[in-house]
């Protein structure tokens, strides 16, 4: 029995990042404010951000950003 063997050689660079737990509460930060076309940087803002734990009983490692960003807006009638 003859076998074919054939072999594909290639060059990559892999690229790992660990965020720690404040850093993935900004970046979820900056991405909703980015979707809303909110300006951060605002002095009318509340902002917070929380990580949660979704265990299921199937995965309990499994996490979620809950980020809640308010906006103090001036009422003057």
């Amino acid at each position: 029995m003859k076998m074919n063997i054939s072999s594909v050689e290639k060059h990559q660079r892999q690229h790992i990042y660990c965020y720690q737990q404040e850093e993935l509460k900004r970046l979820a930060i900056e991405r909703v404010a980015q979707e809303l076309g909110i300006d951060l940087t605002a002095k009318n803002l509340k902002i917070e951000s929380r990580l949660l734990t979704r265990s299921n009983g199937i995965n309990p490692t499994t996490y979620e950003c809950e980020v809640s960003i308010t906006e103090i807006l001036d009422c003057k009638d």
